[in-house]
């Protein structure tokens, strides 16, 4: 169990080379959380800054390190694919033995109906799709060298009398085929049928752009369609070129297909390129901003703020760096000037960007780690992966912490990790135990068994130094005076089933620093109350206590109050309204309680009972102030609206530090008896300490003018509070929903299908069984008739799942289990 959270941040040194004449943006200084290799030549580093508030990850790819590779990798390495993987499939399902994924991004823009990227890519030497298309291009090739240039493509089929057919397209989306000599390669998902020429090429040397022309064996040809394979293409002729070969080419003749890069207006097409990414405008070029290609993007999209994905090479093109950023509510975001002009300040010399926004994504250790800007995690049609070819190696070479240094406050705990590698840089086990730690000078503080380190009251710099099996490593420490110590809280609530710290705060530089409660000797004047253990508390028995805390010359006091309880309360059983103050707009009279004629099986409850007249945005506020003490972690309503009478109910609560802190809404279902869970958690974590207690302030009914009538009613039961020890679990949604129709048959999708009953816009979200949203989308304008929406589910953890379909009027529920 984690009883507290420490956050420290180390001043960051250098990711990337400094290059003057860069206006970097004012985001201040960057901390490092984390920097370490993830492979072979592979440096990950994530960052926060300070004065904008924003989480930014950074990995460095040293290209001339043989045991990595950079790749572009289509969904299911098919194209067209309308269902397309998530970054973490793309990470999972290219990762073998001898091929370890140890990093993934998303790339490129793409089209959703099509199934394919939108610009020229390049996949082990095969264009994927298009032809010449894209303002920029970013490239490596056979040689590992990168380059970023403007692409103007011409491609052909020489026969064997050095005549050319001129290929027009590579490969085709899911609709049709474009192009009169289109050359289907290995990518190819497509069964052919338009009517045409055929003729069925086998490789003999591998595939690259720009490199020597490729010579293939024609196999067949014939005026039927033949299909590609993994191993064989096919150049299909139509229209102005259906006759292009006639007399001059047979079965067994070896033809060359040639993939040439004419010069641009900018960059230098490499040689020999196997793998590259279309990078739409290009942001940086020559180390500055690129001048009318930057600056251009439809509708000012570079200015947009959002989570962006760039890519930069060195001057000397052999490292790729991709700098990712977070939008969040933990994270500002920002837009891609700004992101490429700090990679201008730390050394990029040309720079991409690949698709950003939902699509944004990072991935190590199969696992998204960044927060999904929509609220999901977007399936997209390609991504660029940064892999290991280093050989299987279990010995331990070298064991790094896993940042580089540590600026602690005084009198804090800081948590310090090691990592193991082996000789080529791979992680062979993180959270490393065992280490024997030396602070040096001594008066620093000490390293406790647990590897958490504790400040001492004297503000001095030095090192700790971890040794194991006689292998060592350092971490640099600059320690921070604090200011202003206090109690983070003048009261406190337990209970006995959690444990939790003493909150206690300095302040250094203008920011906050939890300090360690562990350091004080704390005593109480009802120690039957509450237990306290290094500062940790925990609940024993019902009432109060006032804590003291002593060290040096320093003495907090904390007041404490300890509730025991667990399972479920039953707030208000509603057998009547007598504990709201209810309000409501001037169209909503005659409000009443009326308990006769309950939904069936209902034993307690109540109508809400009430007339409608027409008016703008009728309402029903029920004011309550009811406290929830010893820290519950959700809290439910059962309702059961006779008619869609309800838009939305909107939850408003408040803490003793912040009100309007927490504010939920729901859409109840209408004529579905449901159990609706607000939980108090965030991202899964049970809110801290200090915000309760929590205060019901208010619910909201946001009422319908459609529903005008006499005598509606609106069935209320059991507002229930759920604190921990409570085994029986409680669901976001207890009902089903007989026309909504979750399938889970498809692998790493769950196929909804449902009667559209209207031409309207169709939305989609999930939660888990706890509460979280875990997807959140839309899919536009729908048709009436039958619909069928395919969600990615191969990034979930196994349980079980609600989905929600909103399409016009109509809210469609079904749960479906995610193994």
């Amino acid at each position: 169990m984690k009883l507290f959270k420490v956050l420290k941040y180390v001043v960051l040194g250098t990711i990337l080379p400094f290059s003057a004449g860069a206006a970097a943006p004012e985001w201040g200084v960057g901390d490092t959380l984390e920097s370490y290799t993830l492979g072979p030549g592979i440096q990950y580093t994530k960052m926060i800054f300070r004065n904008y508030p924003m989480t930014v990850w950074v990995t460095e790819i040293d290209l001339s390190n043989p045991y990595n590779k950079i790749e572009q990798v289509h969904s299911r390495h098919e194209v067209p694919d309308v269902y397309r993987w998530t970054v973490p499939q793309h990470f999972t399902e290219n990762s073998y033995p001898g091929h370890q994924v140890r990093v993934a991004f998303n790339h490129d823009f793409f089209s959703y109906e099509a199934g394919v990227c939108i610009g020229l890519n390049i996949s082990e030497g095969e264009i994927g799709y298009g032809s010449g298309w894209g303002r920029s291009l970013l490239a490596i090739n056979k040689d590992k060298k990168a380059g970023v240039f403007y692409p103007v493509l011409s491609s052909s089929l020489i026969l064997p009398d050095q005549s050319k057919v001129g290929i027009e397209f590579f490969n085709s989306q899911a609709a049709g085929v474009t192009g009169d000599c289109v050359l289907f390669n290995t990518l190819n998902s497509r069964i052919l049928s338009e009517t045409g020429k055929y003729i069925k090429l086998l490789p003999k040397a591998a595939w690259t752009v720009n490199g020597p022309d490729i010579p293939c064996e024609v196999l067949e040809i014939s005026d039927s369609p033949l299909q590609t394979s993994k191993t064989e293409c096919v150049i299909f002729l139509r229209g102005s070129k259906l006759n292009a070969i006639d007399g001059k080419l047979k079965a067994g003749d070896v033809v060359y297909v040639s993939q040439k890069f004419e010069n641009g207006k900018f960059g230098t097409p490499l040689e020999n390129i196997t793998a590259a990414f279309h990078g739409y405008p290009s942001i940086a070029h020559n180390g500055v901003l690129h001048d009318g290609e930057y600056n251009d993007f439809e509708g000012g999209r570079e200015y947009e703020i959002s989570s962006h994905v760039l890519a930069g090479i060195s001057k000397d093109k052999t490292k790729l760096y991709i700098v990712l950023n977070e939008m969040s509510p933990a994270s500002l975001g920002t837009d891609c000037v700004q992101m490429a002009n700090w990679m201008l300040a730390h050394g990029s010399w040309d720079i991409v960007n690949f698709d950003s926004g939902g699509s944004a994504a990072i991935v190590v250790d199969a696992e998204m780690l960044n927060y999904p800007a929509r609220g999901s995690i977007r399936p997209v049609e390609d991504a660029l992966l940064a892999v290991s070819l280093a050989p299987e190696d279990k010995k331990v070479d070298h064991y790094t912490f896993s940042r580089p240094s540590i600026s602690p406050s005084v009198i804090s705990v800081t948590p310090l990790s090691l990592i193991a590698f082996n000789q080529y840089d791979e992680i062979l086990e993180k959270d490393v135990k065992g280490f024997t730690y030396t602070c040096v000078p001594e008066e620093m503080g000490y390293v406790d068994d647990d590897g958490l380190f504790h400040s001492s009251a004297t503000a001095v710099d030095g090192k700790i130094i971890a040794e194991k099996n006689g292998l060592k490593s350092e971490i640099r420490v600059t320690m921070k005076g604090v200011s202003g110590i206090k109690v983070g809280s003048d009261n406190l609530l337990l209970d006995g089933n959690r444990e939790y710290m003493i909150p206690i705060e300095g302040s250094a530089g203008g920011a906050k620093y939890q300090l360690d409660p562990g350091a004080f000797s704390w005593t109480s004047t009802n120690p039957d109350c509450c237990s306290i253990n290094n500062g940790i508390l925990k609940g024993l028995a019902e009432g109060e206590t006032v804590l003291t805390g002593v060290f040096d010359t320093l003495t907090l006091n904390i007041n404490v109050k300890v509730e025991m309880c667990g399972g479920i309360r039953v707030e208000d059983h509603f057998n009547d309204l007598s504990a709201w103050n209810i309000t409501s707009s001037s169209t909503v009279t005659n409000l009443r309680s009326d308990a006769a004629n309950l939904p069936a099986g209902w034993k307690s409850g109540t109508n809400m009972s009430f007339d409608l007249g027409t008016g703008r945005a009728p309402y029903i506020l029920m004011n309550w102030g009811k406290d929830f003490y010893s820290l519950p972690d959700s809290m439910s309503l059962q309702m059961c609206p006779q008619n869609s009478v309800i838009n939305k109910m909107v939850f408003t609560f408040t803490s003793q530090k912040k009100k309007d802190f927490l504010t939920c809404e729901i859409v109840p279902e209408p004529q579905n008896d449901s159990v609706y869970v607000i939980p108090f958690t965030e991202e899964g974590q049970v809110f801290d300490v200090p915000v309760y207690p929590i205060t019901l302030e208010s619910i909201k009914i946001m009422l319908g003018n459609a529903s005008a009538g006499k005598d509606i009613k609106i069935p209320l039961r059991d507002f229930k509070v759920y604190y921990p020890g409570d085994d029986s679990g409680v669901d976001v949604l207890t009902f089903e929903s007989k026309r909504l129709n979750a399938d889970i048959s498809y692998p790493g999708y769950v196929r909804l299908n449902f009667v559209q009953p209207v031409r309207s816009e169709v939305s989609a979200a999930i939660w888990d069984a706890s509460g979280k949203l875990v997807y959140n989308d839309r899919f536009g304008t729908k048709e009436v008739g039958d619909c069928t929406l395919n969600i990615p589910v191969g990034g979930f953890n196994p349980g079980v799942y609600i989905v929600k379909v909103k399409t016009g009027s109509d809210i469609l529920t079904a749960k479906f289990p995610v193994r």
